[in-house]
């Protein structure tokens, strides 16, 4: 079976896999038995309707698609009946661009321009020149149609790996990571429906790309991928210990093995309560249901004894864990100074607390293999090559950005040490680790979003200032919800920024494993405050790297003046891709 049915398992992707690798004279027989299944899984989809919708949503839904089809079949179906009796791709071609352009007029209408996009597609892919016609119509039809964006996304998986496949010695690389940056988004549009797809296999098929063109993402995916089979050998566990506790319920070994490991390993307290009754551990008994109980609700002084119980909660657990523990103390001991505005031990010994938390992350932070053998001396250029940034130094930002090499869209141009951007621009320094970074900014056109993309672990974010029309600031797309969702918990509203006005915005990002704690300050006011997995992040197409663990800004819809961008880290480390602009 071709590689392309592995991600999407259907009947349909078998088909056009083999469209994809059949010779000229088969293609139009299989393209052919392609267009019946999916009259096949039409036909379907209708008898199941029934036990889905109502009487009255299934008949205006069928009336609108039977509409658009017949006003399909009057225009182009006669020209879809000619190229079809050819042998010649080019009339297909030809026909799937018009079918394209028509639909890019159709954006009222989203039943037709379904149709005229998923006949353009199918029509392009009977040749490999057809490609990007496909991937044209696929990315309109699932930005029109946002239910049917995971379905175009395991599409344009096919797409990419077919030309992965393809690839020429010299091109493959670049068609690997394009086939990684597939993959990664047809998860993230599964993940998007509310699904629960098998992220490991997606990280499997990423991983296995990734080590064939050596890609620089090879090292993040092998590290979640790991974290998601840990994460399924502890559910077996925990189900398993529940299964016994259940059969023999006075049996206090695994009472305390299942609720530390619900405590500590799997971060979950809620869950880790309802099995603590009986346990044998003092503090266990003591602490889990006050743990399990919303963090807003928490009681002054309960704050201070339960960061120091997460702390040495932290100190003990195994090294996957100790992230989310340290979390979880540094966000006691934040609610505690927030309460607590007394200048007294209690307040010095919390905010001692969150410094020694910050100096062990530092120190448990992986640090980088050394080199097996000395790199050889540098060949003389006539310019010296970036400096390697030294921990805990400040890192000028906007000294590195060549404006031309740095536009991911958009333009970008330097007046003095600052940065004039109407776009989007990708900045020369990867970032792995925790971080400090500092940006001063200015919207000078426009009312809509200027964004910072910070690096989280093997994830990024878009930081979002003024975004969704200039209504809110937060992070985008945490867990699926994006800024106009009140489910995403770092949004804060209404909140907006003056044009011509200077902010400066500081996000400090720590990471530890899977976890990670964001804070972030706008003008020396907390406004964002988050801590979680860093599974929780997905980037919104429009704003999305084309490289990862780089650090990105912009604006959207308008123009921004960064006048400074400066980075410090507090742990791992930052690797400068280009040398610094000469002041």
């Amino acid at each position: 079976m071709p590689r392309a049915c592995l991600l999407s398992g259907t009947a349909e992707t078998f088909i056009w896999s083999s469209v994809c690798a059949a010779g000229a004279e088969t293609r139009r027989a299989i393209s052919i038995r392609c267009l019946f299944l999916r009259f096949c899984i039409v036909l379907i989809a209708a008898a199941l309707a029934p036990a889905l919708f109502s009487p009255a949503a299934r008949a205006a839904d069928a009336e609108k698609a039977a509409e658009a089809a017949a006003a399909f079949e009057s225009l182009y179906g006669a020209d879809l009946k000619r190229v079809r009796a050819t042998r010649d791709a080019k009339d297909d071609l030809d026909l799937a661009a018009r079918l394209l352009a028509a639909a890019r007029q159709a954006a009222g209408q989203p039943e037709f321009l379904a149709v005229l996009c998923e006949n353009a597609c199918d029509l392009a892919l009977s040749s490999p020149d057809g490609c990007a016609t496909a991937e044209q119509a696929l990315q309109l039809e699932a930005a029109a149609i946002p239910g049917r964006a995971a379905a175009c996304a395991d599409r344009m998986v096919d797409i990419r790996q077919r030309q992965f496949d393809g690839a020429a010695s010299a091109a493959r690389p670049a068609a690997g990571e394009a086939l990684i940056d597939a993959i990664v988004a047809a998860l993230a549009e599964r993940q998007k429906t509310g699904a629960r797809p098998d992220e490991a296999s997606y990280c499997k098929r990423a991983l296995m790309v990734a080590r064939a063109v050596r890609s620089d993402r090879a090292a993040a995916l092998d590290g979640r991928l790991k974290e998601l089979e840990q994460a399924a050998r502890l559910a077996f566990e925990v189900e398993n210990l529940k299964k016994q506790l259940a059969a023999k319920p006075d049996s206090p070994p695994v009472r305390l093995r299942l609720v530390r490991l619900l405590l500590v390993d799997m971060d979950d307290a809620a869950e880790a309560a309802k099995y603590v009754e009986g346990v044998q551990d003092a503090g266990l008994a003591k602490y889990v249901p006050a743990a399990a109980r919303p963090l807003e609700g928490a009681p002054e002084l309960a704050c201070l004894e339960l960061g120091d119980w997460y702390r040495s909660l932290a100190d003990t657990a195994p090294a996957a864990a100790k992230g989310a523990m340290f979390a979880r103390a540094q966000a006691y001991y934040k609610r505690f100074l927030e309460l607590h505005t007394a200048e007294d031990i209690g307040r010095a010994k919390a905010v001692a607390a969150l410094q020694k938390i910050e100096t062990d992350l530092q120190a448990a932070a992986p640090k980088p293999a050394p080199a097996a053998k000395p790199a050889p001396p540098p060949a003389k250029t006539s310019a010296p090559g970036p400096k390697a940034p030294v921990a805990g130094q400040p890192i000028d930002l906007l000294a590195l950005v060549d404006p031309d090499a740095c536009v991911v869209s958009g333009k970008c141009r330097r007046e003095g040490e600052a940065i004039v951007v109407s776009g989007r621009i990708m900045l020369p320094v990867v970032v792995s680790g925790s971080y400090d970074l500092t940006v001063t900014l200015k919207r000078t056109g426009g009312g809509d979003t200027v964004g910072i993309i910070l690096p989280v672990g093997s994830r990024t974010v878009l930081l979002g200032l003024g975004y969704y029309g200039n209504s809110a600031h937060g992070l985008d797309q945490v867990n699926g919800k994006n800024g106009a969702d009140p489910a995403n918990p770092t949004v804060l509203k209404p909140a907006r920024l003056e044009n011509n006005r200077q902010y400066v915005a500081h996000a400090r990002v720590l990471v530890q494993g899977s976890m990670a704690d964001i804070q972030v300050d706008l003008d020396g006011t907390k406004i964002i405050t988050w801590n979680g997995p860093t599974s929780a992040f997905t980037m919104y197409e429009g704003w999305r790297l084309p490289e990862p663990n780089r650090i990105g800004m912009g604006v959207s819809n308008g123009s921004a003046v960064f006048s400074s961008a400066r980075l410090v880290m507090l742990s791992g480390q930052a690797k400068v891709l280009a040398p610094a602009e000469a002041k």
